[in-house]
């Protein structure tokens, strides 16, 4: 009888897993060869209840021009203080905020023939005693190349790797806080009508935040000459993040105030910061300055002559 129940268990598992893994959607696409593969989108975000879970997707394209094998891996990441790092994927490493272990993909493997589109899902579920906050993994697409034998008689592989971020907020009682660190230009003089702004935005809370805003420019009387969205963007907890918007223009002369209204993405608290800075082009500046010694050259010129003829008379 003991028997019985093990096969029938393993029977039910067999078949379960079979389904799971020809559960897969694949479909086949006109691509051209990029020597790539294309996983989109790059972040899923979820809010769930404690004890609740949900089913999400995403999809994973072959560009390589060749049939490839794929492997799937879960991590947790966590955010960072440093700007060029933005999101840090800790591998084996659990997080402060993991999520990994709430993470469940359908299958671990596969392949795909060069050109064709696969649906992948992946289950999330959060268990009921789950404190309200952030959850924070990535869902890693690895392609490893078969291994190259190198001059020394050494085999290698080298892994692509792209990650789905995934972005889970339990709901409950959370603490959300962020502020606006810092506005800013590298420079107070550019030569070129391309501005770099640089928003520096930090997270002291427990879950992430989605900030968002607009930019006005002014010139040197005060007026509004534009304005400039700034989408929503992540900040993950206890980080700081770096977030870039270029102004350009065909030409730009003078004196310009950059004013930011960056809503926190939270409570509809909004954060203010100015940032001046001058355009000045070097070829007009050419233009003006040959300009006006020209003039002045002439009307020196005029002025000695007229007094020489006088002299003469």
């Amino acid at each position: 009888m003991e028997r019985k129940k093990i096969f029938y268990s393993f029977l039910s598992f067999f078949f379960f897993f079979s389904s799971f893994v020809f559960a897969l959607e694949i479909e086949n696409t006109d691509q051209p060869i990029r020597n790539d593969f294309v996983v989109s989108p790059g972040k899923i975000e979820v809010w769930l209840e404690p004890g609740s879970s949900t089913v999400r997707e995403f999809t994973i394209t072959n560009r390589t021009g060749k049939n490839a094998s794929f492997k799937i891996e879960i991590e947790d990441m966590k955010g960072s203080r440093d700007v060029e790092k933005p999101v840090v994927l800790l591998g084996g490493e659990k997080g402060p905020y993991s999520l990994k272990d709430y993470l469940e993909p359908e299958v671990s493997e596969f392949s795909l023939d060069h050109g064709q589109r696969v649906r992948f899902f992946f289950k999330i579920s959060i268990p009921k005693d789950a404190e309200p906050g952030g959850k924070y993994g990535a869902v890693i697409v690895s392609k490893v190349p078969p291994p190259a034998e190198t001059s020394n008689g050494l085999e290698v592989s080298v892994a692509e790797r792209i990650a789905v971020l995934i972005f889970v907020r339990v709901k409950g009682p959370v603490k959300e806080y962020g502020i606006l660190k810092n506005f800013l230009t590298p420079k107070k003089i550019y030569t070129k009508p391309s501005i770099p702004l640089k928003i520096y935005f930090e997270n002291n809370g427990n879950v992430h935040l989605n900030p968002y805003g607009i930019i006005k420019i002014k010139n040197l009387l005060g007026q509004t000459i534009t304005e400039i969205e700034v989408p929503p963007f992540f900040s993950l907890p206890d980080s700081l993040k770096l977030r870039e918007i270029s102004w350009e223009r065909k030409f730009l002369f003078g004196r310009y105030t950059a004013e930011l209204f960056l809503n926190r993405g939270y409570q509809d608290i909004i954060d203010y910061k100015t940032v001046s800075f001058w355009v000045l082009p070097i070829f007009p500046l050419l233009f003006f300055f040959a300009i006006f010694f020209g003039l002045v050259f002439i009307f020196y010129w005029i002025i000695n002559n007229v007094e020489i003829r006088k002299k003469q008379k």
